[in-house]
């Protein structure tokens, strides 16, 4: 292969108070396909590198000027990713000392033959892409992360406020139209301005979830039972001071092909229903609520199970806070080719999900 194919015309800038060893530098690098330039003073070194890119710099120690190779190499640190290789005839202790706080991709010791000049600038260039790509993968990952607690947070949001909200737009309504009874002018205002600002905070929230779940619908590798623990680290606030115990039983499961969001959004909602009914009942012992999943095999086919079981007594009727909660909770598992039933254990309700283990097909084009 060319090398001048392989490297791509990478820069190398060498910063060498000594003409003859730069321009000899310069010359083998350049055998090796690599585009060169080299310059003897720090100051230069630091204004080259604001108006020119580089892949690597091959920075002498001793450098004459007002700065050494060492303090250059700090300040290009601070300022640009760029690998720095020290070129020194001086091995002494303290020099390295100084030397390794500014974290060089290598050195290399005068003097040297063009093997090693090439296999030091070689790693030294890999390394740093390496790493490069690696920061970048790190912050799409942060970024989907982000994401998926923002949409995890909205979903809360979404299922603690829009039942009390709902009830404030009830009562700004009764109010409006006993106001109206009695001509209440100044009345009948403040009850519409508490439906509008009412109206206007259910929105934002729909919004939120709306654009957190845009962001997030990508399909890939679920293991249920770290999305579950993360699902309930999310509510473990409100369970410590509620008192509400939730446990996880989990056999060995196979990791599930999902939107993870969304079956983060199921998780959470019948959480929520679970809490809700514990809450419901002011004189129980224990708050329990009890999460089991497994990997049962029926009729040939592999599907892994969810039930969230709670402590509560009366309460047998499913109660997600709404309809139209439940409605949602059992459309996004549809989705999920999933489906959700409640079953009834004497006094305690349970309500179970089952969600399919192989990967779904490609949709034709």
């Amino acid at each position: 292969m060319d090398p001048l194919e392989s490297h791509s015309q990478k820069k190398v800038l060498v910063v060498e108070d000594e003409r003859i060893i730069a321009i000899n530098i310069c010359a083998t690098l350049k055998q090796y396909g690599y585009d060169t330039e080299y310059l003897s003073d720090g100051i230069q070194v630091l204004e080259k590198i604001e108006k020119a890119p580089f892949d690597l710099i091959l920075m002498d120690i001793m450098l004459g000027g007002e700065i050494d190779g060492i303090e250059v190499a700090r300040i290009i640190k601070k300022k640009k990713d760029i690998p720095v290789i020290y070129l020194t005839a001086y091995s002494d202790e303290s020099t390295l000392d100084r030397a390794k706080t500014t974290e060089p991709a290598g050195y290399l010791i005068k003097p040297f033959n063009s093997r090693d000049l090439y296999v030091s600038v070689e790693m030294a260039i890999y390394k740093s892409q390496i790493q490069r790509q690696l920061k970048e993968v790190q912050q799409r990952l942060y970024e989907a992360q982000k994401w998926e607690t923002i949409g995890l947070v909205a979903a809360g949001i979404s299922h603690e406020v829009n039942n009390p909200l709902t009830s404030i737009m009830n009562f700004s309504d009764l109010i409006s139209r006993e106001a109206s009874k009695s001509e209440n002018i100044q009345l009948m205002g403040y009850a519409k301005k508490i439906f509008d600002e009412s109206e206007r905070i259910a929105k934002i929230i729909k919004n939120l979830v709306n654009y957190s779940e845009a962001t997030t619908n990508q399909i890939t590798i679920v293991n249920v039972p770290m999305l579950l623990n993360d699902t309930r680290s999310f509510l473990h606030q409100y369970f410590l001071k509620e008192g509400i115990q939730c446990e996880i039983e989990s056999e060995t499961v196979p990791v599930i092909h999902c939107q993870p969001q969304k079956l983060k959004q199921v998780i959470l909602n019948l959480l929520q229903d679970a809490r809700s009914r514990l809450l419901s009942e002011t004189d129980l012992e224990v708050r329990k609520i009890k999460v089991n999943i497994r990997s049962p095999e029926t009729s040939g086919d592999k599907n892994i199970v969810v039930s969230i079981q709670d402590s509560g007594r009366g309460q047998t009727n499913p109660r997600m806070g709404s309809a139209e909660t439940l409605d949602i909770t059992k459309s996004i598992l549809m989705e999920l080719g999933g489906k959700m039933t409640r079953i009834q254990e004497d006094t305690k309700g349970c309500w179970e999900i089952s969600l399919p283990i192989n990967k779904p097909l490609e949709k034709e084009i």
